[in-house]
């Protein structure tokens, strides 16, 4: 295995992890309802009579990729059985000299070619680390040879002349997977290919992105020709080059690789990530290809009123990934922050309550919808890449819940369930939380296996920034501290029973539309609660589009008091004091769950 920098943060193994409640309910509907109703036949004709269709090719990848971590998380034998099938599916109609594309060999690299590959060796990938299956393995060597021997420097094709309109960084993206090849076999020319993509091609022909990231050039800006309409800046495409730098700066240790991608994450975080976690619009600054997915200082642009078209599906989940890599990399509370909003705002806003689509714009104001840039119809299953897409953000949440170091575990994100790690020796440590977090903000954590022979155990408490004022105890006796923004650390032998209590500060804020370039966007304000973003919903009362008069105090906190749900599609739901008389608000991924205008919501709401 081929890495000289570890993880500061690794995932618990499969089965490690079980999940109550909601979260459970929501994986396994959505492993019934789409990743085992999926025709996985018809997802490997693409390949098989080379249709020559649009980016087709990167259905296979995106679901199997999905699926294998469904599996690990659920033991599901049967979609175990359904996923041996389709690989071997798909390696039989495998070239003999490594070929998998749905164009034939005279057109190839052809637009999306390199970009679908890239999905079939994530989707092969995640298979082989399911299953430790050679034959997996050796699929993504011969494909990723036959790649190598197409692109690269010349006499092959360069790579930053293939894809379909972002000068190649849409195929540069092929990085990540083949970095883990690189992980998996130490073979050499796959990191010679890596840095030809970052140092020669620099993943772009209209700027180096890697360089650019690095010198602290804001996302939107990357690849710009000064003409608005020719812009590059795909906020998905973009953001999947540098999931592949961050494996290369694991095989390497060249720090400034790492540096450019905390950099480039840091001006995502100041520039484009909205209020609910997610970005890209199809305005003002950039409007190039890929309508409604493009950079656009977001952050500061969500409550233009010219936007039609913002934060894709696409760019919630591979901003979640992105997260990931830096939260394994770093143990950076503030990362888990970001991630948390995106779960449970974007991705879960966007995620249709039966389980089977995913919205592939969501908006801020308005009623959720079907409007679609790009799909196939499956058997009668309408597939977009967002919908795709959404189950990966799902299937993650158990291997992001908790983490663990070589010492103990770190607690990420607070969902009731069962845990356990193994230790140093080969001790157990197991625990349960036990929680409605964050309709309520008490977390309950039990031990419920300790090791025997008297080790010392870290436990780290995700404190996240947002909670002001919490509270922390063992045991109902010995109080701890528990500052904002923090891991809190208890490190202690551990006992069958042992209790830890964390009080979490689930006091509303009042946050203020952050002014963009239009005026017209700038009278507004939105409510938090914990990590929710909450919104007036049309089924909760009142006009959802009056002007709102909230008194607060000089932090712009304000009391919130959390009533009994409506109906059964709204998770939480709180009373709002306001000048003009009290008004309910819902969490925002419940807002328009009818999917039609008896749900009509309203994020940010006018002053």
């Amino acid at each position: 295995m081929a890495l000289m920098k570890d993880d500061a943060l690794h995932a618990l193994p499969a089965r490690a992890v079980l999940l109550k409640g909601d979260w459970d309910y929501r994986i396994r509907n959505i492993t019934k309802k789409q990743l085992k109703e999926l025709n996985y036949t018809k997802l490997v004709d693409f390949f098989r009579y080379q249709t020559e269709e649009f980016a087709a090719g990167e259905f296979w990848g995106k679901t199997m990729r999905a699926a294998c971590l469904a599996c690990e998380y659920t033991g599901d034998s049967e979609l175990k059985e359904l996923l041996d099938r389709t690989v071997d599916d798909l390696l039989s109609i495998q070239g003999e000299d490594g070929c998998l594309s749905v164009h034939p060999t005279s057109k190839q690299p052809y637009k999306a070619d390199l970009w679908e590959r890239k999905y079939v060796l994530l989707g092969l990938g995640q298979y082989y680390e399911m299953t430790q299956d050679d034959k997996a393995l050796k699929g993504m060597i011969r494909l990723a040879d036959y790649t190598i021997g197409q692109v690269g420097p010349a006499p092959k094709v360069p790579i930053t002349e293939t894809g379909w309109a972002f000068y190649g960084m849409e195929s540069s993206s092929i990085l990540e997977p083949v970095m883990k090849l690189y992980h998996w076999t130490g073979y050499k020319r796959y990191l010679d290919f890596a840095k030809y993509i970052i140092e020669d091609a620099g993943g772009c022909a209209r700027e180096n992105l890697f360089e650019a990231a690095y010198s602290g050039k804001y996302p939107m800006d990357i690849g710009s020709n000064g003409i608005p309409e020719e812009s590059v800046a795909k906020a998905y495409e973009m953001m999947s080059c540098f999931e592949g730098l961050m494996e290369y700066y694991r095989a390497t240790g060249e720090e400034k690789w790492k540096e450019a991608v905390l950099r480039f994450y840091g001006n995502l975080v100041d520039q484009e990530v909205t209020i609910i976690g997610s970005g890209g619009a199809d305005k003002p600054h950039n409007l190039g290809p890929g309508t409604g997915e493009q950079w656009n200082r977001t952050k500061f642009e969500q409550t233009n009123p010219d936007i039609h078209l913002m934060q894709e599906t696409c760019v919630t989940v591979t901003w979640m990934k992105l997260c990931l890599q830096l939260l394994r990399m770093t143990a950076d509370p503030a990362v888990a922050d970001e991630l948390e909003k995106s779960v449970y705002n974007a991705l879960l806003g966007a995620a249709k309550p039966e389980g089977n689509y995913f919205e592939y714009f969501p908006k801020l104001n308005g009623t959720r919808d079907a409007q679609v840039n790009f799909s196939y119809d499956i058997d009668g299953f309408p597939l977009s890449c967002c919908t795709a897409n959404g189950p990966m953000g799902l299937v993650l949440l158990p291997f992001v819940a908790a983490m663990k170091d070589e010492e103990g575990p770190f607690i990420q994100l607070y969902l009731a369930g069962e845990y356990q790690i193994e230790l140093a020796e080969g001790q157990k440590l197991a625990w349960t939380i036990e929680t409605t977090y964050p309709v309520e903000g008490t977390i309950r954590l039990k031990i419920t296996q300790a090791p025997d022979n008297g080790l010392i155990v870290p436990f780290r408490l995700r404190i996240p920034a947002w909670s002001l004022h919490s509270s922390l105890h063992v045991n109902e006796g010995k109080a701890y501290s528990a500052q904002k923004g923090t891991y809190r650390e208890i490190r202690r032998q551990w006992s069958q029973g042992d209790v830890i209590r964390l009080e979490l500060d689930m006091t509303g804020r009042i946050v203020t539309a952050p002014h963009g370039s239009n005026r017209a966007g700038d009278p507004f304000i939105a409510l938090l609660r914990g990590p929710l973003v909450l919104s007036r919903d049309a089924r909760v009362g009142g006009d959802i589009q009056a002007r709102v008069d909230i008194p607060s105090d000089a932090e712009g906190r304000v009391e919130l008091r959390a009533v009994p749900p409506t109906t059964a599609r709204i998770a939480a739901q709180f009373v709002v004091p306001s000048k003009e008389g009290e008004f309910q608000v819902v969490d925002y991924a419940s807002a328009g769950s009818t999917w039609d205008e008896k749900s009509e919501f309203r994020t940010w709401m006018p002053i």
